[in-house]
């Protein structure tokens, strides 16, 4: 298993706490939320635990099952 060191200038934690924001506010498990972007569990907690960073494709997905834009998303990030 990979440890990333908590770092709040990681743009890759900030994503994945972002994500987890947005799946908890839908009230859905990593789980749910994985199945219902079509992305392996696993992979999906690795990304909200910020060791993975997603391709495009995969962000557009995640954005369409969230309902929110790829701006939307990527604003909040860089606020």
């Amino acid at each position: 298993m990979v440890y990333v060191k908590y770092d709040p200038d990681n743009i890759n934690i900030r994503f994945g706490e972002l994500l987890r924001k947005y799946r908890k506010a839908k009230n859905m498990t990593q789980i749910e939320f994985a199945k219902y972007c079509f992305i392996s569990r696993a992979y999906y907690g690795r990304v909200e635990r910020g060791e993975h960073s997603l391709r495009l494709d995969k962000i557009e997905m995640i954005a369409q099952c969230l309902e929110i834009s790829i701006s939307e998303l990527f604003s909040e990030l860089l606020e």
